[in-house]
């Protein structure tokens, strides 16, 4: 479930992708989770991106 404050950042990260189809949507979202919560991680981004690219 999404809080007020994510949906928000959400919706502003969306605003300039105007005309995303309903296709690749869920990539976009799945990006943007991962962004999201590998912020809290700090500079453990690199190689959590890195493990998840290695998948």
């Amino acid at each position: 479930m999404l809080t007020e404050g994510t949906w928000s950042l959400l919706r502003s990260w969306l605003r300039p992708h105007r005309g995303i189809s309903q296709e690749k949507l869920p990539l976009y979202l799945g990006f943007f989770e991962f962004v999201h919560n590998a912020r809290r991680r700090g500079k453990a981004l690199l190689s959590a991106l890195v493990a998840a690219l290695a998948v």
